[in-house]
């Protein structure tokens, strides 16, 4: 077992280590990738990496509090879910209503693999697949962005 502060250097490494990574991505000359993230410029929508105990994720999560609002998102991208996965470049798990703390549901399109982030030497293919993956979920994103943002033009 890690203390709190051990377990707290852990998972500042790894983040590190993600981040250096990233300075050798194509087109970055050594620069770090600037993700979309929370700027998809779509109030609720945002594009995370996850990683704990047990998985390393990569997500596209619609946390709107109008829960109206989330489950619209949600069925606008569940409409074009074949451009999107096509676009992602295989399958993926799509969840309505995932309860992410008591009463705060978020509705998700995510793929994951096993993984510990407090192991060490799992980081290499966690760091390969968390890069991987949200590479082509930014691109399945970009691709229907116009789609998902089009309510929130007002037209």
């Amino acid at each position: 077992m890690f203390s709190k502060e051990e377990a707290k250097q852990l998972r500042l490494a790894f983040w590190q280590k993600l981040e250096n990574r990233t300075r050798r991505l194509p087109g970055q000359r050594g620069e770090v990738k600037k993700w979309i993230l929370d700027n998809t410029g779509i109030r609720g929508v945002d594009l995370r990496f996850d990683v704990d105990r047990q998985k390393a994720m990569v997500a596209l999560e619609i946390s709107h509090r109008d829960e109206d609002r989330r489950l619209m998102l949600f069925a606008k991208l569940d409409a074009c879910k074949n451009i999107f996965e096509e676009s992602f470049g295989t399958p993926l798990t799509w969840e309505l209503a995932y309860e992410k703390s008591p009463g705060h549901y978020v509705s998700r399109v995510f793929v994951q693999m096993q993984g510990d982030i407090y192991q060490q030497e799992q980081w290499p293919s966690m760091i390969k697949f968390l890069i991987y993956n949200m590479v082509n979920l930014e691109t399945a994103f970009l691709e229907v962005k116009d789609f998902l943002k089009y309510d929130e033009l007002g037209q």
